[in-house]
């Protein structure tokens, strides 16, 4: 019976926007920085539809994000992402390649470069960070997702630029009620944990 019970409140807890968010890698410090000169945004995969490819949920929202952030401040838009496994032969088939399509819609007016190459969170920042540096730029707004920003901002800032923090809260609002919503995050926190001790032992 008390087994029964702690199970079914930890079950509860799991389903609580404010618990679960209190299992978030932290985030790293914040840097001393300027004014960002550019956003980018940082792809989350492809889905096969059709013939071809669409952009994740996760990949929309993140997008929809940085195309409202750098509409807001006035800034061009870095996409980033390639596939799953590769570097796409044609970038128009990245997964930059169908934000940029995505973000066109959104922002007829906006000013867009893709990184179609990376496969990993490390690649957009080591691709992203030698494309920016053509351009003299050392200060990023970076969209991502909660969850995943400090690997993000980590990962940025060890190819030497200043990432500033955009972070997309894929957790509901209403922070005291239980929602599938957060029970569906409780696994994608614990691979992240993981990948960022990997991380850390590989890159950081």
């Amino acid at each position: 019976m008390l087994i029964t019970a702690v199970a079914g409140v930890v079950l509860v807890a799991a389903t609580l926007p404010a618990v679960v968010r209190q299992f978030y890698p932290p985030a790293p410090a914040p840097l001393a920085h300027g004014a960002p000169a550019v956003v980018v945004v940082l792809g989350a995969g492809r889905q096969r539809h059709g013939n071809g490819y669409r952009l994740t949920a996760t990949g929309l929202r993140r997008l929809h994000r940085g195309v409202e952030e750098a509409r807001r401040r006035d800034l061009p838009l870095l996409l980033s992402g390639g596939a799953e496994d590769h570097a796409p032969r044609d970038p128009d088939n990245s997964e930059a390649g169908l934000m940029a399509v995505e973000a066109r819609r959104l922002w007829p007016g906006a000013r867009i470069e893709i990184e179609p190459g990376s496969r990993s969170t490390w690649e957009n920042a080591v691709n992203s960070a030698a494309q920016l540096r053509r351009r003299g730029i050392d200060t990023v707004l970076l969209v991502t997702d909660r969850v995943h920003q400090p690997r993000a901002l980590l990962s940025f800032r060890r190819q030497g630029l200043k990432a500033i923090p955009a972070p997309v809260d894929t957790l509901p609002e209403a922070a005291w009620l239980p929602s599938a919503g957060a029970l569906a995050e409780v696994p994608v926190i614990w691979r992240e944990w993981a990948a960022l001790i990997w991380y850390r032992l590989r890159y950081f």
